[in-house]
């Protein structure tokens, strides 16, 4: 595990998360696609600076991305 909790979003980073997204929507609805989109909106939050619930030291409940 890397000593920094910092996240470099380069290009390739960001060109990753557009095409999950993209693969995401092809889904048919389901719990993974559910799970997925949550997923998705949390890394474009995380990629944004937004604050991590509980400071990203443990998934918050209610949250689609962990079951």
């Amino acid at each position: 595990m890397a000593r920094s909790k910092t996240i470099r979003v380069t290009p390739n980073v960001k060109a990753s998360l557009e095409i999950l997204k993209k693969a995401v929507k092809s889904l048919p609805k389901s719990d993974l696609k559910t799970r997925a989109q949550g997923a998705i909106t949390y890394l474009g939050s995380t990629f944004e600076g937004k604050p991590q619930p509980g400071k990203g030291r443990i998934c918050p409940p209610r949250v689609a991305i962990v079951k």
